[in-house]
């Protein structure tokens, strides 16, 4: 019979562990595919199981110690799964939160039901302890799957959210206590069992309401970025629209200034003809030559817009295109990727001396390549690395990266902030199968 307890309650220890770090698992999501992700869960499941068997040697009801599978599954989800460090965290102390509540709430019920002590049940090999092993693991998985399948909240723009972990922190210390007073006063099991349901319910209640606020302050922020890329559309009409109409009166006046030209030639003063070409060429032709022309309309529209913004400021912009680059490339994304990009560098090169920004479009390798420069006075990245925006509004004014970020995720591609000779640099590669 001792051996066979024995048995039976190392392969439910197995079986809780295997469930345990399988959640953390499928939340998060493993770094790797295929053996490798299969040896990790292994590596992760094996250490959770060696870790409570040594805790159930040791004693018959860990409280504190519980803590102690949090930090096996924070160092498993550190090695091997995705997300921040601090949502790995969070997760860890939620996936031992459930296994701790519904193990001790299950315990305190089976005692009320079947009228029993609870440390019984954690201590002699008989039906009450088999249906709570039973019934917590039944439990712990079906609650697991609701997580996997409900959770919606987005933690990843709202750091608020992280204060929340003192909430399960405290849950366990209470209902851990109160569990010990069943152990001490047994006739005040069902009044304890209705705080522990108490303390599950509002944890679940935290939970639940994060999930709304968190898909409201998501709800908000689409709505912010809505309105500042209709903004930066409507700015690039009106860009474009003023362009337009300098090229109207270039064309208009050329008429002119080649009648001037053709009177100096025919009453054979080709000195004044070559004066007012000199003149002409230096100081009313160059809105012409930086007309840019390339195999993507959107991205013509939007660089020739910004062209004359620079003009306007005396900003030198330097555009190299390498022909067929982005030929088929969204146009609404194109807006959004350089024309976010080309309004920060002309933001930040407007208060130098150099006043220089170069666009470079071009394929590597499997990519293509976006990396535009601007000059700068003092190192952007030492004194502002999140790269900030020291506009009022912060949120708002910060939405034009997130949309950025936002592009070059959708096609699965890379972007890189680095300084050199002077010049801010903002490397974006798009994977060219997902253009």
């Amino acid at each position: 019979m001792p051996m066979m307890r024995f048995l039976i309650e190392e392969a439910v220890n197995a079986i809780e562990m295997l469930i345990a770090v399988g959640f953390l698992t499928k939340y998060l999501g493993c770094k790797y595919t295929g053996k490798k992700a299969l040896g990790a869960l292994l590596l992760g499941w094996m250490a959770a199981f060696v870790t409570l068997s040594l805790m159930n040697y040791m004693t018959i009801f860990e409280s504190i110690g519980t803590y102690l599978y949090i930090l096996v599954y924070f160092v498993y989800a550190l090695l091997f799964l995705k997300g921040k460090v601090l949502l790995k965290l969070w997760m860890s102390i939620i996936t031992q939160i459930i296994i701790t509540i519904v193990a001790v709430i299950t315990i305190v019920s089976i005692a009320c039901v079947m009228n029993c002590d609870p440390i019984s049940i954690i201590t002699d090999f008989s039906l009450p302890r088999i249906l709570t092993l039973a019934v917590s693991k039944i439990v712990v998985f079906a609650v697991d799957v609701i997580i996997i399948r409900k959770h919606s909240a987005d933690f990843s723009g709202n750091k608020l959210w992280y204060r929340l972990i003192f909430i399960p922190f405290i849950s366990v210390i209470s209902i851990t206590t109160l569990m010990k007073v069943t152990f001490a006063y047994p006739d005040t099991k069902f009044a304890v069992w209705l705080g522990m349901f108490a303390i599950a319910a509002a944890n679940i209640m935290v939970y639940y309401f994060y999930t709304v606020i968190s898909k409201e302050y998501r709800n908000q922020l689409t709505i912010k970025l809505l309105e500042q890329q209709n903004e930066n559309i409507r700015s690039q009409i009106d860009e474009a629209d003023t362009f337009v109409n300098e090229m109207r009166t270039v064309r208009h006046d050329m008429k002119n200034h080649l009648l001037a030209i053709s009177c100096y030639l025919n009453s054979g003063d080709i000195g004044e003809a070559q004066t007012y070409i000199s003149r002409l060429t230096d100081e009313y032709l160059p809105n012409i030559q930086k007309y840019i022309c390339t195999d993507n309309m959107a991205l013509d529209a939007i660089v020739n817009a910004k062209l004359t913004v620079c003009r306007k400021k005396k900003i030198y912009l330097e555009v190299r295109y390498e022909k067929g680059s982005l030929p088929d490339f969204d146009p609404m994304d194109t807006g959004v990727l350089i024309g976010n990009l080309l309004d920060n560098a002309i933001e930040a090169a407007e208060n130098t001396e150099s006043k220089h920004i170069l666009l470079e479009i071009g394929t590597k390798g499997e990519y293509r390549s976006i990396l535009i420069k601007n000059s700068i006075e003092a190192s952007v990245l030492e004194n502002n690395r999140n790269l900030k925006s020291s506009k009022g509004d912060k949120e708002v004014h910060g939405i034009g990266l997130k949309s950025v970020k936002s592009i070059v995720k959708k096609y699965a591609g890379m972007i890189q902030f680095f300084e050199e000779n002077g010049m801010f640099c903002c490397s974006v590669l798009l994977d060219k199968d997902k253009i």
